[in-house]
This record gives C-alpha cells, structure tokens and sequence, in this order.
C-alpha cells in the first residue's frame, strides 16, 4: 500500500515499523536464548543486552515525535551510554546475580531510559525547556505503549484462537510455526512495532487526554485520605510510624501518588489545566500538604537508619524520600506565589526529572556506591560499639554487598577472635548457611552442629560399627530439628542406628529410628554407599505403620534385634532379585 493510504490501514510507514519490531523480537531472542551459551563473560553479556533493549526501547519512543534519523541517532547514544553505566556498576560484584538483587542499578537504567526519552526528543527537536512539548511527549509515549501492548495482547488471543479453530480438523501449521524458537519474538515484536506506529499515526485519538482527565477525578479523594491522616495522627500517636520502614514506604508512594495528581491536574497549560475553583483549590491544599507526608518517610527512614546503619535499600529509600521531599517543598512554595504558582510547578518538574535522572546516572558510578558505603558505615558502626555483633548485616556484607562488603568481612576477621568471638561466629554462620537459615535466632544450631550432636548420642549396633563423618550433614536442618526434639531431649531414649546388609545384593545400608514421645519409635532407611547418605527416606514397617513399638524399640537399644531374610518370597532372574516392594 502506498503512503496516502487511509488512516489506520497499512502503508510503508507502518511497515518499517513493524520490521523494526520484528528485528527487535529476534534480537531479544538472540539474546537471551543463543548469546548466553556463547558468551562466557557475564558482564559483557550485560552490555550487549542492556544496549539492545535500551535501544529499541528508545527507538520506539522517539519514532513517535522525529525523523527516523534522528531517532535512530538519539536512541543509540543515550542507549550506548545507559549500558555503559550499568557495566560500570556490575564490577562492584563478585557474583553477577547480586547486581539485581539490591544494588538498584538496573531500576536507575529504567529510569534513565523512563526520563530520557521525552528530554532526548526535545533537544532534537530544539525544545529542550518547552514543557508543552515534554508533558505531551512524555504522556504520548506512556500512552502508545500501553496501546501497543494491549493489541500485542489481543494479537496473540487471536493466534491461540485461530489455531485451537483449525485443531478441530486437524490442521496444526500455526502450532508447528510458533514451536519454531525465533518465531513467537519475531511475531510480537513485529506486533509491537505495528502497533505503536498505527498509535502514533492516530495521536488525536490514542492521546493522553482520557487517562489525564480521569486521574484529576482522583485528586479531591486522595486529598480527603492525606487530609484524614494528618489529622489523625497526633490523635494515634507516632509509636506505628517511626522507626517502620513499610509505613515509610507507604507514605512514599502516596507521595509520589500525589506528585502525579497534581501534575496531571495542571495539564501542559492553564488554558489544558484544571479550570474551576473546587479543584484548583483541592490542587493547592494537595500540594502543601505534600511537605508533611514526605517529611514523615524521611524522619521514619532516618529513625530506621539510627537503629540498624545504612544498607544500600536505605539509601535508596533515602534518596528517594530526598527527591520527594523536594518535590513537596517546591510544589509548597509555587503556591505561595499565588498567580505564578502553576508556571512554577511546571519548571519544577523539569528541574527534578534533570535530577532524577542526573542522580540516577551518578547511582552506577562509584560516586554514589551504595555496597560500598553501607558496608564501611556498618563496619565503622560495629567498631565504635554502636551496632552490636547481632545487627551486624554479615550474610548481606559476605553474600549481596560485592566486593566491598566481602572487604569489610574480610576487615572483621583480622580482628582478635578472642575478643570478638559474636562477629566471627556470625561470619562464619553468612558463610555457611542459606539467607533463610541465617535469619533464624543465633541460637538455633545450624545443620552441621546438630549433625555432629546426632553423631555423638546416636546408639549404633553393631557397636564396632564406625561411624562416617558428617554421616547426618545431609539430613536437612528442618528434619534435624524435628528428631532432635525427641533424640537429645531425653538421654535414656536415644536414637537408634542400626547397620547392616539391608540394601540390594547385601549392601551396607543403615535403619535409623527415631523415638517418639507417646512411645515407640518412627524408622527410616538411609541411602546406601561408601559416603554419608544422601537422603533419609521414611520406612514402613507393615502395612498400616510408619514406625515400631515401645517394645521393639526397647528392644532396639539393648540390641535384642537379629538380621535375617524377608518373610515375602522374590521373584529371582538370574542375580537379580524382584519384589513387590520395587
């Protein structure tokens, strides 16, 4: 079809569009599915992915308000440079993984590519202060997103439906077409592309005026909740508020929730903005009232911060409540100004998005490392007695913190042991120990001490039998705490090992009783082999029991037992033997 083709039909435009898309489904398809098994090198890994993403990420955006040139050319600098961070942040640790876990890099990438696009968009196009032209970038750009994917949706319900149709006869070629690896990236994206160019070329409908005048709906309301709250509170007290870092979190994003109201509710221009007085009055109070609730998330944080030290979740929460905080004292003084007071909004928050993303870019460069940071404050904290061995964050330090808090661990064992045996201890616990096994209270034995306790009070017959090392490590903690309730607890009822030729073709294999406090015990066999058995599997002893009786398990520790062949016949073929219990 040509270019003068009605709107929303297919023309070259839309074509380009969406081979774009395609390429840019196959590229995701590379990769993660192909790269990862050529490509040793994590970290580069990294790049190339991060880059490519960005890339198209931008490239969709930007075709929305430039020439193709333009913003091919706009996507792949900013794109390369976001990438270039984020590599840079991914050398602070020694494991890759920890990189997203609680480092924030990659959501400081996502906001540089959030922020960047409308800003990139209006340089090129010699606007860079226009706030017009931002606000209906930046809106433009969230709204044909949304649009594309709700049809990138729709597309495949349509797909899945057409071939469950033709299933009915018997015809499988869409099913045989998307078990092709590439074809199901391929597909959405050229979707996608599809999808945002039809958006674009239909802006006065797909615009952000509907969802603008619906979230104005919402201001008066959330201005009664913050209003109720404020209010409320001296009445409740502080005691649920400070020191909580989710309540902290809480009035963050009401905050932040606000932010967006009120931007929504002054729109790109006065003439756009809301026009009678009930609500620019409910804009005005929502605005200085803003102070109030980011100034609770910050002291909330704080008081956190005063008890337990910096963590790189803290600073984050902290620099985010120190943008808000911001927001809020500016958005309070705009309106101050009284007439001048929407136009000064409007210059806030091209200010802030600067910052935002300016801090944002300086979060994946060793001025602002978060490990880094914590982990000397944390150390300096413990070493000036401020923060006892207990607190001290030392599996975050040894497992997430990278190479700076693997530093400071390594600081905290060049220090006497004798006297400070809690933070080698608690190092020593991080090292071993699973994030869940840590957490539990220090005085909870790990696996490995109550598998040397087991070892030590177990009654083992034969009696010269000799015990492997480590034979009960692998039992798990969860199973080693449950038998030891009833198998240290008492030392005239201990736990029973009993060897012999249990396994198949006469191996040595163990049975391992356990008493039980209403009497008799419960009976497991372990796996058999030269090594401490892998799994202990639970016995049944005949049909209709799991364990033994208090007679037999008398029995059982005086050694009143003897070993002998199954009462059931087999079923023999050649040398081996098949019972019904195979």
């Amino acid at each position: 079809m040509s270019e003068t083709a009605p709107q929303g039909e297919l023309n070259q435009q839309h074509l380009w569009m969406c081979l774009l898309g395609a390429i840019a489904g196959l590229s995701i398809w590379v990769l993660f599915d192909v790269l990862p098994d050529a490509i040793e090198n994590q970290r580069l890994l990294l790049w190339l992915a991060s880059a490519i993403v960005g890339f198209f990420i931008l490239a969709f955006a930007l075709l929305g308000s430039l020439r193709w040139k333009e913003a091919m050319a706009g996507a792949t600098v900013l794109a390369l440079f976001d990438a270039a961070l984020l590599f840079w942040a991914s050398g602070r640790f020694v494991e890759f993984d920890n990189l997203f876990e609680e480092s924030f890099a990659p959501v400081a990438w996502a906001v540089i590519l959030f922020i960047g696009a409308p800003f990139a968009a209006a340089a090129l196009n010699g606007k860079a202060r226009d706030y017009t032209f931002l606000f209906d970038t930046a809106w433009n750009i969230v709204v044909r997103y949304i649009a594309a994917w709700a049809f990138v949706g729709l597309f495949w319900a349509v797909l899945y439906l057409s071939d469950e149709l033709l299933g009915i006869v018997g015809v499988s070629i869409i099913d045989d077409f998307l078990d092709i690896d590439p074809v199901p990236f391929f597909l959405t994206g050229g979707a996608l592309g599809l999808a945002l160019s039809i958006s674009q070329e239909l802006k006065a409908c797909v615009s952000p005026y509907l969802p603008l005048r619906l979230l104005r709906l919402l201001l008066p309301m959330l201005l009664v909740v913050v209003a109720i709250f404020i209010i409320a509170l001296p009445l409740r007290g502080l005691s649920d508020l400070f020191g909580d870092f989710s309540a902290a979190g809480i009035l963050l994003s009401v905050a932040i929730a606000s932010i967006t109201l009120i931007t929504s509710a002054l729109d790109r221009v006065d003439e756009d903005g809301v026009q009678s007085a009930l609500m620019r009055d409910a804009t005005k109070a929502l605005a200085l009232l803003l102070p109030m609730l980011s100034g609770l998330a910050m002291w909330a944080i704080w008081l956190r911060v005063s008890d337990y030290g910096w963590t790189p979740q803290r600073i984050a929460a902290g620099l985010s409540a120190l943008l808000v905080f911001a927001y809020a004292v500016l958005y309070a003084l705009a309106v101050l100004f009284k007439d001048q007071w929407r136009r000064m909004i409007r210059q806030t928050n091209i200010a802030m998005a600067l910052t935002v993303m300016s801090l944002s870019a300086l979060w994946m460069t060793p001025l602002m490392d978060a490990q880094r940071y914590s982990s000397e404050a944390q150390l300096a904290s413990y070493l000036r007695g401020e923060l006892a061995a207990k607190d001290f964050p030392a599996w975050e330090a040894i497992n997430v913190w990278g190479i700076a808090g693997r530093s400071v661990a390594v600081q905290l064992r060049g220090l006497a042991k004798e006297g400070h045996p809690e933070i080698h201890a608690r190092l020593d616990r991080a090292e071993e120990l699973s994030r869940w096994e840590f957490n539990q209270s220090d005085e909870i034995p790990t696996a490995q001490a109550l598998a040397a306790e087991f070892e030590k009070h177990v009654q083992i017959w034969p009696e010269d039998h000799v015990l492997l090392d480590g034979y009960f490590d692998k039992a798990g903690l969860f199973r080693l705490e449950t038998w030891a309730i009833d198998c240290l607890a008492d030392a005239t009822r201990r736990c029973v090992l009993v060897f012999g030729p249990f396994a198949a073709q006469g191996a040595d294999k163990s049975l391992f009783f356990v008493p039980k406090s209403e009497g008799g015990a419960l009976a497991f066999a372990a796996s058999s082999g030269d090594e401490p058995p892998k799994y202990f599997t639970d016995l049944r002893v005949t049909p209709g029991e799991v364990g033994i009786s208090e007679e037999a398990y008398r029995r059982l520790l005086t050694g009143g037992y003897r070993i002998g062949p199954a009462s059931r016949q087999s079923l023999w073929l050649g040398d081996v033997e098949l019972t019904a219990d195979n």
